[in-house]
């Protein structure tokens, strides 16, 4: 038996990181959700679509909030080469009934984009979003990034970069070497210099500030263990912690959680935004 990350062999590796492995090997019904709560959302938003870079990804859709208001910028998953923001529209929806300033950011996907590529350009667009949220009067009294999945990945690369005041991130991923060895690396393409720079483990904070943190219960080994270790990381950088009960989901069933004001992402968020 041959190992090749921690106990794991190839294919247990691989499984580790297949996320519709929990969910009986299709997850169309899940993305189907997200299409459909997207729709409604946006049938109810006021969205502006702004460029911030020359790819015909690199755009991000902006809700306005109240001058001032606490900015939330959103970043979704999709291992790097799939899905998109308008997939994730339902995301905005509970945050912007409150008042804040919402955006949601696509970016270009692999394999065309390497990780490094993608990362810059959530970066450009968080700094984008912070832009125009300060263009109609006092800059954002809070602003938080997060992200599900490889987006919670990559807004834990804007907050190594650009001070945020809270962290939200749902069934993240923080170590990339496994990630790297495992069959999700197929399309992204990631050596082991680009995995570790664009790991969040590896990455101070710029502000370490409030971090709200979850994945499933019905999730694999691999993304707990990843929690565990960068939740711990965030504490050693001064941080504040607070893990999320969420026994009940899957990687995808997590997210859907936003669409209900009253459970613990929810909650977890506006508290990152409003208090």
């Amino acid at each position: 038996m041959s190992l090749v990350y921690g106990t794991y062999t190839q294919r247990e590796l691989d499984d580790q990181y297949d996320t519709s492995v929990p969910v009986g090997g299709d997850v169309r019904p899940y993305l189907e959700r997200f299409d459909a709560e997207s729709a409604r959302a946006r049938a109810t938003l006021e969205i502006e679509t702004l460029r911030y870079g020359p790819h015909e990804r690199e755009i991000l859709d902006y809700v306005p909030g109240e001058p001032g208001a606490p900015l939330f910028v959103w970043v979704h998953g999709g291992y790097w080469w799939r899905l998109s923001k308008d997939a994730n529209a339902f995301v905005a929806t509970i945050p912007a009934a409150r008042g804040a300033a919402v955006a949601l950011v696509n970016y270009p996907l692999a394999p065309q984009a390497s990780i490094d590529e993608i990362v810059a350009a959530v970066r450009a667009a968080h700094a984008r979003a912070v832009g125009r949220a300060a263009e109609a009067g006092p800059p954002p009294r809070r602003i938080v990034a997060g992200g599900h999945s490889v987006g919670a990945q990559l807004a834990a690369c804007v907050a190594a970069v650009a001070p945020v005041d809270g962290l939200f991130a749902l069934s993240g991923l923080y170590d990339l070497e496994p990630l790297r060895r495992s069959k999700v690396n197929e399309k992204i393409a990631m050596d082991e210099a680009s995995a570790a720079r664009n790991a969040p483990l590896n990455l101070r904070p710029a502000r370490a500030g409030r971090l709200a943190i979850a994945a499933g219960g019905r999730e694999q080994d691999e993304f707990h263990r990843q929690q565990r270790a960068y939740a711990a990381a965030w504490r050693a950088w001064g941080g504040d912690v607070r893990e999320l009960g969420a026994a009940d989901d899957d990687h995808f069933s997590i997210v859907l959680k936003l669409v209900e004001p009253d459970s613990a992402p929810s909650r977890a968020l506006g508290e990152l935004l409003f208090s």
